[in-house]
């Protein structure tokens, strides 16, 4: 006989996994799975005044966060649409600079 895995508790406690959530990802980035782009974070709504992290881009990805699908790391941005979202001085180390631009 097997007994089927359980992905998730069942039992979730929606506050303290929110705050687990904010703790883990305040002052740092995300990774999406195994990808190598490091994204911006935003805070969304999700349930109430509760937030969870997201890429600020608006990327999507096929889970949810309590699977482990986001990975919070403090690399440098690495995604584009995150950077330009930042502002027109944010800097990535990994793009190349096909021409020089002039910032303000």
């Amino acid at each position: 006989m097997t007994l089927a895995l359980e992905l998730f508790p069942r039992r979730v406690d929606p506050e303290d996994f929110a705050r687990a959530q904010v703790g883990r990802f305040a002052g740092h980035q995300l990774r999406i799975g195994r990808s190598r782009v490091v994204h911006a974070v935003a805070f969304r709504s999700w349930l109430g005044d509760l937030t969870l992290p997201v890429p600020a881009c608006h990327q999507g990805w096929s889970g949810f966060a309590a699977a482990g699908d986001l990975l919070a790391t403090s690399d440098p941005v690495t995604c584009r649409k995150c950077a330009l979202r930042a502002g027109p001085v944010a800097v990535v180390a990994e793009q190349t600079a096909l021409f020089p631009v002039e910032l303000p």
